[in-house]
């Protein structure tokens, strides 16, 4: 049995600004609506980096001291496994410049709640928002946190 597998790692970063979230309003078909921005870790770039340089692509803000607070996993159309880390950060520079990925929007975490969001990002939520969960795990059996 290989202790080995294919997998796509990704990340996501909810960017605080004192009460206020910034959210992204994906205009992706496959899966559209509000979400944090975030991406896919290039080959030999360190987690933290790849965060930083998503957030950079997709929002023009500069990200410092991103801190990792959970992981969410599943299985993609190929049953291949798919990471997702989850990052909060609160200190950033520069002004917000919108790219073809969406429009961004400064919102609180109710205003969040009130919007369509992105498949399944409901689920998400909780591992930004409650430090005692740090794991979303998503297959055709279960959607659980922990």
């Amino acid at each position: 049995m290989s202790r080995t597998e294919p997998v796509t790692l990704t990340n996501m970063c909810m960017i605080k600004k004192r009460d206020k979230i910034l959210v992204l309003n994906r205009t992706d078909p496959i899966w559209p609506g509000l979400t944090f921005p975030g991406g896919h870790v290039e080959a030999y770039e360190s987690f933290n980096d790849s965060v930083i340089r998503e957030v950079k692509e997709e929002t023009g803000l500069d990200i410092t001291k991103p801190k990792l607070v959970g992981i969410k996993q599943f299985y993609d159309r190929n049953d291949q496994r798919y990471l997702v880390f989850f990052y909060i950060a609160t200190h950033f520079t520069g002004k917000i410049k919108e790219s073809n990925e969406g429009k961004l929007n400064w919102m609180t975490q109710d205003e969040l709640k009130h919007h369509q969001l992105a498949y399944n990002f409901d689920h998400d939520l909780p591992v930004f928002f409650n430090s005692s969960i740090s794991e979303h795990m998503l297959d055709g059996k279960r959607d659980e946190l922990f």
